[in-house]
């Protein structure tokens, strides 16, 4: 049940035992008058007078659209939070299951951008069904036409543009990543943008992997996997060290690549990240001729 943000104000105020006047800094962020006003419901207040209200209060506007949204988060949000959890391409479950809720959803609400989630999220269908990039491409070209002409991208700009990177080929990768990056870093310490500085770096990486550069990716991939651990990302860990093992691979230390891609394969199989876990152990197949399967025997012969 949503809640009003005058009562709820209100309501904060009298949980801290702060008088309207406390509140008003004796009239002089909005009179005493306005503040009933805003109080009952009957005033709504500019965002600027809302924004020192809270302040005055010591509440951010995360916490107070949680407790607007009667303590949980929005549908829409925990789709968006659903999509930032998926982890991986290969994660096929994830993405069928999230694009059932996200149909369900926009069958009752209109959200231009969960729409573009679904195209996103059909596009890394379209991806691991084909293993090619160029009808996956199609699929999310509207959305880099239409953030192509912005000058400024806001969070959840950033968000679709980090998982449709890799589809793009030559100076439009470039071009993407760069501004990308630009604009994680001047955001950085806001929320989960950190998370999504994970996701850039790993499908920068991916992109590279598939257009024969991947010994040039091993600085970012480093990276990725550091900043991975340090933000308990562990599937994005656990998928950035399988791609670490295959480079270690072509680089011809092929003992750590072992060690390094069991310890993936294991980890990703006890976590039941069965469809991840496939994909990279096909990669590594592919590229090694070994059986990854010996890499996990051991566990599944004790399930």
């Amino acid at each position: 049940m949503t809640r009003k943000f005058g009562s709820e104000l209100k309501d904060i105020r009298t949980i801290l035992n702060v008088s309207q006047r406390e509140l008003s800094d004796n009239g002089k962020i909005i009179s005493k008058s306005s503040l009933q006003r805003i109080e009952k419901d009957d005033q709504i207040p500019s965002v600027d007078v809302a924004m020192k209200l809270m302040n005055r209060l010591d509440i951010g506007t995360d916490e107070m659209e949680y407790r607007l949204n009667g303590f949980a988060l929005s549908e829409k949000e925990l789709l968006i939070q659903e999509f930032r959890d998926i982890g991986s391409s290969a994660n096929i479950t994830g993405i069928q299951e999230l694009l059932k809720k996200m149909d369900r959803y926009l069958k009752k609400n209109s959200s231009p951008y969960i729409a573009n989630l679904v195209l996103i999220l059909k596009s890394l269908q379209l991806f691991q069904k084909e293993q090619t990039f160029e009808n996956a491409r199609q699929i999310v070209n509207p959305i880099w036409s239409t953030l192509e002409k912005r000058d400024e991208w806001l969070y959840k700009d950033m968000l679709l543009i980090a998982n449709i990177l890799y589809m793009f080929d030559g100076e439009t990768f470039i071009n993407m990543k760069e501004r990308l990056l630009f604009f994680i870093q001047k955001y950085y310490n806001l929320g989960t943008v950190k998370k999504l500085y994970i996701i850039t770096l790993l499908n920068s990486v991916l992109y590279m992997k598939k257009n024969n550069l991947f010994l040039e990716a091993e600085d970012e991939l480093n990276i990725a996997i550091s900043q991975a651990k340090q933000q308990n990302e562990h599937i994005r860990y656990l998928d950035a060290l399988s791609l670490k093992a295959e480079l270690l691979w072509l680089k011809n230390d092929k003992e750590n690549a072992i060690r390094i891609a069991q310890e993936s394969f294991r980890k990703l199989y006890c976590l039941e990240e069965f469809d991840i876990l496939k994909d990279n152990m096909q990669d590594w197949n592919k590229l090694t001729n070994m059986d990854a399967e010996a890499m996990i025997q051991p566990l599944t012969e004790f399930i």
